[in-house]
């Protein structure tokens, strides 16, 4: 399981979630979350040019439909393993990606 870099995760759940003794994990889990919580708004300006300025030339449907498609599961791994971060973060991102991919059939 470690060489899938998923060692962090399966130590999380096997002690609950229980951070006793490591402020790292403690400190990394809430800049995670923060990190997931702002990085959606990156797109804003991308969204910004298509809807304001009702311009979306350049703007790949292929690439923001294939990144819509590829972030849902996210969201479902998030669910199954009850992280809040992965499931926030993760809604965020496919609220943006699908403004984009509307936005493009609309504009575009």
């Amino acid at each position: 399981m470690d060489q899938l870099g998923l060692r962090h995760k399966h130590e999380r759940s096997s002690n609950h979630k229980s951070h006793h003794g490591s402020p790292y994990l403690v400190f990394l889990d809430k800049l995670t979350f923060v990190a997931g919580v702002i990085g959606p708004f990156t797109v804003l300006p991308q969204i910004y040019t298509i809807y304001i300025q009702h311009n979306a030339n350049g703007v790949s449907m292929a690439t923001w439909l294939l990144i819509f498609i590829v972030t849902f599961p996210w969201i479902l791994y998030g669910v199954a393993h009850k992280d809040k971060s992965i499931m926030v973060s993760f809604t965020l991102w496919e609220v943006v990606n699908l403004a984009v991919v509307i936005g493009v059939l609309i504009y575009g």
